[in-house]
C-alpha cells in the first residue's frame, strides 16, 4: 500500500514522498526532487526501507540525473556542459526485492557518469569518469564492464579545405574492472583515429574517396599471456563510396511524388593485423542493417579494427514530396560481396568467409505526418530462408 504526496515547492520546483507499507518486509518511503533553472535541470530519487524484515539489514536506492553548462568566463572553455548520473543501491538483491522502484535502479548493471564537455573551434573535448556497480548473484554471476577511470577524448571536424575533409579523433581511457570475473589485465589505451576524405558531389551523384589511420598504444598492470606488459597497433583504412541519383515525378494515389533511383557502391581495404592477444575492453560487433553495411569497420569500441577487403552495392528508391522534399517511403536492397576471410574477430567468435553476405531488403513509410512505419529483412541466399 503507498500513498503519494505532491508538494509543489515552485514553478520550476516539486517534489514527491510517497509512504509505502509492504506486508512482509516492513515500512518505507520513496522521495522525488524535480528541478529545472535556466542553466541546469535534473532530479533525485532516493528510495528508503530503515528495516526489512526479510533480510536483516536497511535497504536503499539512490537515481539521479543533472545536466547543465556552466560558464567558465574563460575564451579557452568557454561554456562547460556538465552531465551526472548517479545509480546505487544497497545490496545485490534490491533488484529483485523491489521492482517497482526506479526502472534505473531494477537492472543488475548500475551506471555512474559524471562528465564535462566543452568545445574550441572545431575542436569538441570531453573528461569522463564512468564507474559500474554490479549486482551480482551466485547462480548467474554476470562478467562487469570496464569503469574508465578517468577518460580524455578529444575530437576535430575540418570541412571544405582545398575541397578535403579532415577529421581526428583521441581518446585516453583508463580500464578498470574485476581481473578474476573478465580474465583480462587492466590497463590504459591511448587510441587515435586520423582521417581524411575528398567528396566529389553533382546533382546526379558523388564519388568519395577517404583515408584512415586508426594507432593503438596499450599499458597494462599485469603481462599478457605473451609475457608482454604494453603493446601497439596501426591499420591503415582505404575506402571508396559511389553513388548515382535518377528522380522522375510520378503520381501515386492521386498524390503528386517525385521518385529517386540511387544504386550505390562501397569498397574498403583494411589490411590483417593480429589483434588476438589484445584485450576487449570496449568493442563489439556491429548490428548488421542497411546502416552499417557501408561503415568500415566491423565493430564498434577501438580494441578491434576488423581486415576487410570488400564490396558492398545496393540500390535504394524514395518517395519524395517535391514541394517539401519530405520522404514519403522508402525501399532499398543492399549485399555484401568479400573477397577474403575476415580474420580479426571478438574472443568466441568464428571468421567470416568471404563470399556473398546475406541480403538485406528495408523499407519505411511516412505517408502521414503524425506516422511512420519501418521494416527490414535479413535473408540467407543460401538456404533461401530469412534470417529474421
Amino acid at each position: 500500500m503507498s500513498a503519494p504526496y505532491y508538494v509543489n515547492i515552485a514553478p520550476n520546483r516539486d517534489a514527491t514522498i510517497t509512504p509505502y507499507l509492504m506486508s512482509k518486509r516492513g515500512a518505507s518511503v520513496d522521495s522525488e526532487f524535480r528541478y529545472v533553472e535556466q542553466d541546469y535541470r535534473g532530479q533525485a530519487r532516493l528510495n528508503l526501507m530503515p528495516s526489512d524484515s526479510l533480510r536483516p539489514q536497511s535497504r536503499w536506492g539512490l537515481s539521479t540525473q543533472h545536466t547543465g553548462s556552466l560558464d567558465t568566463g574563460l575564451d579557452a572553455f568557454g561554456r562547460l556542459g556538465v552531465g551526472l548520473t548517479l545509480n546505487r543501491v544497497s545490496d545485490d538483491n534490491y533488484w529483485r526485492d523491489f521492482t517497482r522502484t526506479s526502472g534505473s535502479l531494477t537492472q543488475r548493471l548500475l551506471a555512474n557518469d559524471a562528465t564535462l564537455s566543452w568545445r574550441n573551434g572545431d575542436w569538441m573535448n570531453r573528461v569522463r569518469t564512468l564507474k559500474w556497480q554490479t549486482l551480482q548473484d551466485v547462480t548467474a554471476p554476470i562478467i562487469p564492464p570496464y569503469d574508465r577511470l578517468p577518460q580524455f577524448s578529444t575530437s576535430y571536424v575540418g570541412g571544405n579545405q582545398a575541397g578535403f575533409n579532415y577529421a581526428v579523433n583521441a581518446d585516453f581511457t583508463r580500464f578498470q574492472s574485476d581481473p578474476t570475473r573478465t580474465l583480462q589485465a587492466n590497463g590504459q589505451r591511448g587510441f587515435a583515429l586520423l582521417q581524411a576524405s575528398y567528396p566529389m558531389r553533382s546533382g546526379g551523384g558523388f564519388l568519395t574517396p577517404k583515408v584512415q589511420l586508426h594507432a593503438t598504444q596499450y599499458q597494462f598492470d599485469s603481462a599478457l599471456a605473451n609475457g608482454e606488459t604494453s603493446a601497439r597497433r596501426v591499420v591503415p583504412t582505404f575506402s571508396l563510396d559511389s553513388g548515382l541519383v535518377f528522380e522522375r515525378d510520378t503520381n501515386l494515389f492521386g498524390r503528386n511524388l517525385r521518385q529517386t533511383l540511387e544504386p550505390r557502391a562501397f569498397y574498403v581495404n583494411t589490411p590483417y593485423r593480429d589483434q588476438s592477444m589484445l584485450p576487449n575492453y570496449d568493442s563489439g560487433a556491429n548490428d548488421f542493417n542497411l546502416a552499417t553495411v557501408y561503415t568500415e569497420n566491423a565493430f564498434v569500441g577501438n580494441d578491434r579494427i576488423s581486415d576487410n577487403n570488400l564490396l558492398t552495392l545496393g540500390v535504394t528508391t524514395r518517395l519524395l514530396d517535391p514541394a517539401t522534399g519530405a520522404e514519403a517511403a522508402r525501399l532499398g536492397v543492399a549485399q555484401r560481396l568479400r573477397f577474403s576471410d575476415q580474420n580479426v574477430t571478438l574472443p568466441g567468435d568464428s571468421p567470416a568467409q568471404n563470399g556473398v553476405s546475406d541480403l538485406l531488403l528495408g523499407g519505411s513509410v511516412h505517408w502521414d505526418p503524425r506516422w511512420s512505419m519501418d521494416a527490414t529483412v535479413q535473408f540467407n541466399p543460401t538456404t533461401e530462408q530469412s534470417v529474421r
